[in-house]
């Protein structure tokens, strides 16, 4: 089993980033976790296999892999 780091000081200005672009296009993710979650395997260039809706801006406005 792999064990990601999700959340360095790194990955926590990249995060904020995106929410900011997002917003930016005036869509508000609810759960600061997604952004997280997400922002994490754009960067790392994983698909996320998900069924929540907050996931599909970052599909169409941030290029996250969809699995």
């Amino acid at each position: 089993m792999t064990i990601f780091d999700l959340l360095g000081e790194n990955m926590a200005i990249k995060s904020a980033e995106n929410y900011r672009q997002l917003r930016k296009q005036g869509i508000t993710i609810r759960k600061t976790a997604d952004v997280i979650i997400a922002s994490f395997c754009i960067e790392n260039n994983l698909p996320l296999l998900f069924s929540d809706k907050d996931f599909v801006p970052f599909v169409t406005y941030l290029n996250l892999l969809r699995a």
